[in-house]
């Protein structure tokens, strides 16, 4: 029930990848794993961009090596593929990031296999936006990956990005699976879930002291550079299970790159007479987080042919920045006042790169002061520690507000969501088929509809294909 698993947090920026070995106690008593953090060329942030060139003998460049590239007229430059790959309608912009994501998932398997990871023999979860076009995108982005090397008998299950988010804030990454004299083993919250954590606080508030009541309602908000994703989860100390009730999520296309990063790059090009078509991935996210941050950015560059140095970064600059940053925000705490307007939280997590950018970050916090909902602290940047290709999110040198949706997509609490329920059995019997008839034009399914998260069918067993 608790197999390995391989966890893809898709980000329009960067991608992030996490693994998590088996997790199943040897008979009656407690499973420990850590999710962990790949470090692919040695960093936990790969960039999701894609450069295609006229070098044949490498047409295209990911990652690293893309994001340090400087492009010029005769490469193709692919930033926020991720976008038109989830486009409502097939047009020549989502065929066009279809194939970038069929070459992308083939140069991320390879380094996954120079990591020493084998993905025929665990499963791999990737992370949606909760979307109303959620199973669409699911299926679409399975297929990719079906091309590129994921195909039998890897399981390839879905998970809402905000589901994944919230669970890898509370956990850290800690998975704990117990197991009793019935031999059903389960997730063990309690020990998954720190001593600081609201929902212990809570719990042991409840159960020791009577100093809280049987719910716990927390929000996360995920702010992303493609969407921000809102999820609301409601834990209920009297039911069994530990008390997981009910989750309300959704994702909206409100980003950085698209609110904030676009429109705030476009002033600075009109104000200086630049352009950053000639600058690196790399470039421009140095020279964005320095101002984001508030700080002053010199930017070698050229203006008509000619080196220049410009300081980025006056007042005005900070003005125009914080006008966008205002309307930005006003979205977003549009649609948290929405969401929580029947089922109030009392403990706010911001989350996602979004999130680090100042002037987001203390509009939201001043909103949700003014709302008299708590903002609870997540941990940021770390050290760097050791040499290992994988690594708890702490010893990876960055935030936790990045790596919290890959960690949690490798949750067994996922897993065991997803499991089917098993008839109680006495003595051995003959099973019939999950598929009996099979509909003309359907095949059967790898996960034969034992995995409700399945992004192929669903739990069903088959799906529409040659």
């Amino acid at each position: 029930m608790f197999d390995a698993t391989l966890s893809i947090d898709l980000g329009a920026s960067y991608t992030k990848v996490a693994y998590r070995p088996s997790c199943v106690p040897n008979g009656i008593g407690t499973a420990t794993q850590e999710s962990k953090v790949l470090m692919i060329d040695n960093s936990p942030l790969v960039p999701s961009l894609a450069i295609r060139t006229r070098n044949a003998a490498q047409q295209w460049v990911f990652g690293r090596d893309a994001a340090a590239m400087k492009p010029n007229a005769e490469m193709q430059v692919f930033q926020n593929w991720k976008a038109d790959l989830f486009r409502p309608t097939n047009d020549q912009d989502s065929a066009a990031a279809s194939i970038i994501a069929h070459r992308f998932f083939e140069w991320l398997r390879a380094k996954l296999q120079s990591l020493g990871i084998d993905i025929k023999k665990c499963q791999t979860r990737i992370a949606m936006p909760a979307f109303d076009t959620f199973d669409q995108n699911a299926f679409l982005v399975a297929h990719c990956l079906d091309l590129s090397g994921w195909d039998d008998p890897t399981l390839i299950l879905k998970v809402r990005e905000p589901h994944a988010n919230i669970l890898g804030l509370l956990s850290l990454g800690k998975n704990v699976v117990m197991q009793g004299a019935s031999g059903i083993p389960n997730p063990h919250y309690s020990k998954m879930f720190g001593l600081e954590n609201p929902y212990i606080k809570a719990a042991r508030g409840f159960t020791l002291y009577g100093s809280h009541g049987n719910l716990l309602t927390v929000m996360a908000v995920d702010i992303g550079a493609f969407t921000t994703d809102l999820a609301l989860l409601t834990f209920d100390f009297t039911e069994p299970a530990d008390g997981l009730r009910a989750i309300k999520q959704e994702s909206q296309p409100l980003g950085i790159i698209n609110q904030m990063d676009r429109p705030f790059f476009s002033e600075l090009e009109k104000r200086y007479g630049f352009s950053w078509a000639g600058h690196s991935f790399f470039e421009r996210e140095e020279c964005k987080m320095s101002l984001y941050q508030g700080r002053p950015f010199p930017l070698q560059t050229f203006i008509n042919g000619t080196p220049t140095t410009l300081e980025l970064g006056d007042e005005k600059d900070g003005a125009q920045m914080d006008a966008i940053a205002d309307r930005f925000t006003s979205g977003v705490c549009e649609r948290i006042q929405k969401m929580a307007s029947e089922t109030r939280p009392s403990h706010v997590f911001l989350t996602g790169g979004g999130n680090l950018v100042k002037p987001i970050a203390d509009r939201l916090k001043a909103f949700l002061e003014r709302e008299h909902i708590r903002v609870v602290h997540v941990d940021g940047a770390t050290e760097t520690v050791g040499s290992d290709d994988q690594r708890p999110w702490n010893q990876t040198g960055e935030n936790l507000q990045r790596l919290a949706t890959t960690i949690g997509g490798a949750s067994v609490i996922l897993q065991e969501a997803a499991a089917p329920v098993q008839p109680e059995r006495h003595g051995l019997r003959q099973q019939p088929p999950i598929v009996i008839e099979q509909p003309a034009g359907y095949r059967t399914c790898r996960c034969q509809g034992g995995n409700k998260d399945c992004c192929f069918c669903g739990g069903r067993g088959s799906y529409p294909g040659a």
